[in-house]
């Protein structure tokens, strides 16, 4: 059973978010140095950046945005694992003549699949009792799935890299098959630590 990592394209600029949103602020008393931003609290909002339309964009705080196409090619499909929020356009640039404004999502994987396997090279690091803060290590081998821990979800997340979205087979079929544009597929096996990003110690 092979899996993959959705891969968005940040270059192709299509929305980003709004200042609008707000989220949950995370105090540790016993470490100020695990001060963090929580769970979103207000919907998405967002600009439209440009009118070169995009079915998947990601913002720089990695929210996921889909466009109406792409939100009907995913459900028509009966893929699981995600949900959809309408989101909230707050700003856009001028409309081209006869042009009309996209209607966009929130994309959201909600399936899960558990901690990743032992030989995807991934340990904890530390973990706080008082504010709850796990922290792991790089992975070595890719992300390699757990199939006793995995839900059978189309779209999912491991424990340890929750901003990475991992899909079925079936769910590469369909957005291949309809060439949904800005996301690509890597095996996750296959994926390396990004360049310049410090490993977690």
């Amino acid at each position: 059973m092979a899996f993959y990592k959705m891969e968005i394209d940040r270059e192709r600029k299509f929305v980003e978010g709004n200042e609008a949103n707000d989220w949950e602020s995370i105090v540790c008393v016993k470490s100020p140095g695990h001060q963090r931003a929580g769970r979103r609290i207000t919907k998405l909002h967002l600009d439209i950046l440009s009118w070169n339309v995009v079915d998947f964009s990601r913002t720089m705080l990695s929210d996921i945005v889909v466009t109406d196409r792409a939100r009907e090619i995913l459900q028509d499909a009966k893929l699981t694992g995600f949900i959809v929020n309408r989101a909230e356009v707050v700003k856009a640039p001028a409309r081209p003549a006869g042009s009309t404004l996209p209607k966009v999502w929130e994309f959201v994987a909600v399936g899960r699949g558990g901690l990743a396997d032992k030989k995807s090279g991934i340990v904890k690091l530390r973990e706080c009792a008082e504010c709850g803060l796990v922290e792991y290590s790089a992975f070595k081998s890719g992300i390699i799935v757990d199939t006793t821990a995995y839900d059978g979800s189309d779209f999912f997340t491991v424990a340890e890299y929750p901003k990475y979205v991992l899909v079925s087979e079936r769910a590469k079929a369909v957005i291949e098959t309809h060439r949904l544009t800005n996301v690509a597929l890597t095996d996750s096996t296959k994926l390396k630590w990004p360049s310049g990003v410090v490993e977690p110690r």
